[in-house]
């Protein structure tokens, strides 16, 4: 029986269990879907019984009104690897773990309490909009530690689709409403861009939400070749045979990582021969390609570099506004005052005098189905008026994601609390 209690206590009791380290661990079980053995766990977080912070939801909701929700996040992450500890999870790729990115911004992981063997972190696609160069950032650390990387709830946000690239997940975990809800475009549209993704990455697919046997065969038939859900078992307290646990079976090496510094240009252009234009096809090309952004919706991300601020026409501002409105991540690069206000949902980076970024003019858009990066270099920058330019436009993925993290290094997060968190460092479960 839960006990109804004040805001006050609520508060005193929340901040108790984080002083007290009063969470506890339960883990779910991940099956091999054509088997039905149980080869790796999930550990999830819960507060004390009896009480209403025993359901995660209502401990994470708490933590995000008082700003504490990394602290809450460290304590899960620590409470799920000494409890896996403790149980004998000793074989790699047998555990995963809900980790915020803002954690592992913040902790130092060289001495944060790490799982007897590698472990799988479990981040949400979430996280990109909110801060995508912190987001990589704590990947490049996690990766360097041993851990693969799981992107969580793919297919809830439909802009996931086009950052799969971009975070180069070793698993890919899809949300539960593809695996219960009548299918749809929507289902068709993420099981085309995870199989083209899975064909290309050799990244691993795995399917949540399983609670009965026709939920497990729309599974396979999304590619998922592990799952989870009741159908399997519900969250336990303890393992048994914990260390002969198979674990889940990756490729041979973790996903190949895409050059993330320097600029569009520089990364395409020794792999592509540039050719001449004016500033007129210039416009014309990001034209046709911001309008292929628009018609895929809520999941394309667009990343435009405009040098100086002049370049942001009343024109191109219109564009960049309907654009804002459908797309799933809009940035723009610029130096100057831009005129973009944070209600416009816009993305702006300035550009720093000193960096190369400020002679290019670039696009790139990533979608489900389409990928292009135009990046131009300005012949002589301090003959602005004449226009001249050497280009690259290539449709190859690689390249045009390569080029994207470029430009997503250079953006900063619009929450610098890194206080984003929604839950996913102890979701519930099902």
């Amino acid at each position: 029986m839960v006990t109804t209690v004040s805001e006050h206590e609520s508060d005193a009791l929340f901040n108790e269990i984080l002083a007290d380290r009063l969470i506890s661990s339960r883990f779910q079980p991940i099956v091999e879907l054509d088997s039905g053995t149980v080869v790796a766990y999930e550990a999830l977080s819960r507060g004390p019984v009896d009480t209403v912070f025993h359901n995660p939801a209502a401990l994470f909701d708490r933590a995000h009104e008082l700003g504490r929700v990394i602290d809450l996040d460290l304590a899960c992450w620590q409470s799920s690897v000494r409890t896996a500890t403790e149980q004998g999870f000793t074989t790699a790729h047998t555990l995963f773990v809900n980790v915020e990115p803002g954690s592992l911004g913040r902790a130092d992981l060289t001495d944060a309490p790490h799982p007897p063997a590698p472990a799988v972190l479990e981040v949400t696609e979430r996280a990109l909009m909110n801060d995508p160069a912190g987001l990589f950032y704590a990947i490049d650390r996690a990766r360097a530690l041993g851990y693969r990387i799981a992107i969580d709830d793919l297919g809830a946000d439909p802009a996931s689709l086009a950052l799969l690239p971009l975070l180069a997940p070793d698993l890919i975990k899809l949300d539960m409403s593809l695996i219960r809800e009548r299918p749809d475009q929507d289902a068709a549209r993420v099981m085309s861009a995870v199989a083209a993704h899975a064909e290309r990455t050799g990244a691993v697919v795995l399917a949540e939400g399983i609670e009965t046997e026709e939920h497990r065969v729309t599974a396979r038939a999304l590619g998922a070749a592990y799952g989870q859900g009741w159908l399997f078992g519900h969250p336990v307290a303890e393992v048994p045979n914990a260390a002969a646990l198979a674990g889940i079976s990756f490729p041979a090496g973790p996903a190949a990582a895409l050059p993330t510094s320097g600029t569009p240009y520089q990364v395409v252009a020794p792999l592509r021969t540039p050719r001449s234009s004016n500033r007129a096809l210039l416009v014309q090309m990001s034209i046709f390609l911001e309008a292929r952004a628009l018609a895929s919706g809520d999941s394309a991300v667009v990343l435009s570099t405009f040098q100086h601020h002049p370049n942001l026409t009343p024109a191109t501002r219109r564009r960049y506004d309907a654009l804002a409105e459908k797309a799933g991540l809009v940035a723009v690069y610029i130096a100057g005052e831009a005129g973009l206000d944070d209600g416009s949902g816009i993305r702006v980076a300035q550009i720093d005098p000193a960096d190369p970024l400020l002679d290019e003019w670039d696009i790139v858009v990533l979608t489900a189905d389409f990928a292009a990066v135009l990046a131009a270099r300005e012949v002589d920058p301090h003959n602005h008026a004449e226009g001249a330019y050497e280009f690259v436009l290539t449709h190859d993925r690689d390249l045009a994601t390569a080029a994207a993290l470029t430009l997503i290094n250079r953006l900063s997060s619009p929450h610098p609390s890194g206080d984003g968190h929604t839950g996913g460092g102890a979701p519930a479960g099902s």
